[in-house]
């Protein structure tokens, strides 16, 4: 049976299913969700998970696309997606029956407490913590990141907002002589300990310069020193950047779509 998160009973059981770690992957970016997102009936996130006395699971779902961890119904699950019009799923648990596998992620992990080797900023480039999340959305719409459709830059700025608004969220850039924002790295959930790193993304004309791995190393190393496991997700073939920078590979995590969409 799935259910929504709407009583402490619920809510225990959704932890539990985060708590898990073959959650791995997915549990910082639905913890910090949930913790923010789940009080705020507004938010257009909807939270759910399993029955009394079933294995259990977290659901989180935010339009089209929804993460999940722990064990849930396949077929049950291939249905509710589809009812709700989802599809794109995170996931570290149950695959819905009938959905194909879209793109492996290689989970990349800086553990607490260790250091990866320091890079320095190049001469004429600056670090700048906290720089405003509406440069940010700027900046990454015109970039790889994210697309640059409308809805899809108003959703992001207001949730980066109110993440970063509630402590669990913290962005940096790099910014050149002229003051223009040509880099930046983000640590886009913040949650147990543990923190997930997205939103990588140099400026074409200055790449080369080593200015995103200074940004996520740097980034990283501050929240080990806080005791916060740093971790990321990327495609298969850069991975060997992420481990040049020092980071270590901790298992795989998967997206997956139904049936009939097309890549």
């Amino acid at each position: 049976m799935i259910c929504a998160v709407n009583s402490a009973q619920t809510r225990r059981r959704f932890a539990a299913a985060l708590a898990d770690p073959r959650a791995a992957g997915v549990a910082c970016q639905l913890g910090a969700s949930e913790t923010v997102f789940g009080p705020l009936p507004g938010s257009g996130w909807q939270f759910y998970t399993s029955g009394e006395g079933e294995p259990p699971f977290a659901l989180g779902i935010r339009g089209q696309t929804a993460l999940l961890a722990g064990a849930a119904d396949a077929e049950e699950l291939a249905g509710f997606l589809g009812f709700l019009g989802v599809s794109r799923l995170r996931c570290a648990g149950t695959v819905p029956e009938g959905w194909q596998l879209r793109r492996r992620y290689s989970r990349m992990v800086l553990p607490a407490g260790e250091q990866l080797p320091r890079r320095e900023l190049p001469a004429g480039f600056s670090l700048e913590e906290q720089p405003a999340v509406s440069r940010v959305t700027e900046f990454l719409c015109r970039g790889e990141s994210l697309s640059g459709d409308q809805q899809t830059r108003d959703c992001f700025y207001s949730e980066t907002c109110t993440l970063v608004n509630h402590g669990r969220a913290l962005l940096w850039a790099v910014r050149d002589q002229a003051g223009e924002l040509v880099a930046t790295a983000g640590a886009y959930a913040l949650w147990n300990k543990n923190a997930y790193l997205a939103g990588v993304e140099t400026a074409r004309d200055v790449r080369g310069n080593g200015l995103a791995g200074a940004l996520v190393a740097g980034l990283a190393n501050q929240l080990a020193e806080q005791g916060i496991l740093a971790e990321l997700l990327c495609l298969p073939e850069l991975e060997e950047f992420y481990r040049q920078l020092g980071f270590i590979k901790q298992g795989e995590v998967s997206s997956y779509s139904p049936p009939s969409d097309s890549e």
